[in-house]
């Protein structure tokens, strides 16, 4: 019997191993096809470009392209508005990081479609151990790349987003590891004020909210997706 009960935890234990790998794989390699608008929209539309990583992407949410934050924002802002995806999975804000935002082809794209509204939700991949050099390092490639937004489009209106909490254990050095989003959402907020952006703070909404994450407790589900949807557009349009 005890043997057994043995075999089920092993057997629970490696399951749960193989999902938290595979979410990894994912989050690291699955890219958004055709990465851009979200929806079809007039040239006389506001355009808001949703900058982020996995979690403006829609990572692991169920039809994506409906239940993401960023169509979910299109739905809330309606006629007259059009929301643009440029989420990339597992993408950092900082340059130094294993995988910098800057360098793929939805920052460009970002830039492209000529944004009147820029969002920008960055810095849980920043938070891993593997990133993390400290606030003064986060602090100045942070601000460069919210600087290349108002250098690129000088009418742009800028709102910097803080990134969602974390409700995993962060027990692996490439884990995202919610003291440094703590320290994160603090330099974001900071920054925030030093530009005169907007701040939307994702970091206080979904505090205590785990019931609106997957089951890797980082990524948003549809619910947390359109609770964030619904927060950008509080902010947006106010």
């Amino acid at each position: 019997m005890e043997r057994k009960v043995f075999k089920w935890i092993l057997a629970g234990a490696s399951a749960a191993i193989i999902l938290t790998a595979a979410i990894y794989f994912l989050a690291g390699y699955l890219r958004s096809p055709g990465a851009g608008s979200t929806s079809e929209g007039d040239h006389d539309d506001v355009k808001v470009a949703a900058v982020g990583d996995s979690t403006t992407y829609g990572l692991l949410i169920n039809n994506r392209t409906e239940n993401a934050y960023p169509p979910q924002l299109d739905s809330l802002l309606g006629e007259g508005y059009w929301v643009g995806n440029f989420g990339a999975n597992n993408y950092a804000a900082m340059k130094s990081a294993d995988f910098p935002y800057n360098v793929t082809g939805e920052y460009q794209d970002s830039l492209d479609f000529n944004p009147d509204v820029t969002v920008i939700m960055l810095g849980t991949n920043d938070s891993k151990s593997t990133n993390w050099n400290g606030r003064e390092q986060f602090r100045e490639e942070y601000s460069e790349l919210v600087d290349t937004y108002t250098e690129e489009h000088p009418d742009t209106e800028i709102y910097l987003a803080t990134p969602p909490a974390a409700f995993n254990e962060a027990d692996r050095p490439g884990d995202i590891n919610n003291e440094n989003i703590d320290k994160i959402t603090e330099i974001i907020k900071e920054v925030s004020t030093e530009k005169d952006t907007g701040l939307i703070d994702i970091n206080q909404l979904t505090q205590d909210r785990r019931e609106w994450f997957q089951l890797d407790g980082i990524h948003p589900n549809s619910d947390g997706a359109s609770h964030i949807a619904r927060e950008v557009e509080k902010n947006i349009t106010d």
